[in-house]
């Protein structure tokens, strides 16, 4: 493992171990699982690349990422479902992830082979999650409840900032991979670590100024 990868697992677990320790501050039953979420995160990163830098000699470890990734529709559809409030919309956020489920399993079985990278579930599940974060943003903004917090003050509208900025970025990045190329050199993939940083950043900034309902509202 190169230097890079390892601070990027330590800011994962950064942010595990402070959203354990500000669990109690989090209050829809959402937000308290996402330090869970965070904890999945690591191992099966820090897995993924012990198989590849340690197990063996760089091996591909696409296949645990694919392994993971209906775990990571399932928990985005519920992260998105729990921090919108409105009943029309959570339909769509439930039809949306069920479509994602279904795709990674015709994808899985019909379409790309599961030992390379399914790059077809990760862009709709993407699009998804981008469409998703513009649905809260709409609502956020066209909220007039008396007793919705400040955003700044609340770990869902960090974290589902970082989700929209980082899918939006990753998935513009792979659709034009090929022109981040510069002698041979693939600038891609540092982008890549760099929006992954950011997002992990955003991840752990809204743990850390989150304000629980009630004090915010004082």
């Amino acid at each position: 493992m190169n230097s890079v990868t390892i601070i990027l697992l330590g800011i994962i677990l950064l942010g595990v171990v402070i959203g354990l320790y500000r669990w109690h501050k989090l209050d829809l039953p959402v937000l308290k699982l996402f330090p869970y979420f965070l904890l999945f995160q690591f191992i099966y990163q820090l897995f993924a690349s012990l198989y590849s830098f340690v197990f063996t000699d760089h091996a591909s470890n696409h296949f645990i990422f694919n392994g993971v990734l209906p775990v990571n529709i399932l928990f985005f559809g519920v992260l998105f479902h729990g921090v919108i409030r409105n009943p029309t919309t959570r339909k769509i956020i439930i039809a949306g992830t069920v479509l994602n489920l279904v795709f990674f399993f015709i994808d899985l079985f019909f379409i790309q082979d599961f030992s390379f990278l399914m790059t077809y579930p990760r862009t709709t599940m993407s699009v998804s999650l981008v469409v998703f974060a513009l649905l809260y943003f709409h609502e956020l903004i066209k909220s007039d409840r008396g007793y919705d917090i400040n955003p700044v003050r609340n770990a869902a509208f960090w974290i589902v900032t970082g989700i929209f900025f980082f899918y939006l970025s990753s998935t513009l990045t792979i659709i034009f991979w090929n022109y981040f190329v510069v002698n041979n050199v693939y600038f891609g993939s540092v982008m890549m670590r760099v929006f992954a940083f950011i997002l992990y950043s955003m991840y752990i900034a809204g743990i850390l100024l989150h304000r629980p309902y009630s004090r915010a509202n004082q």
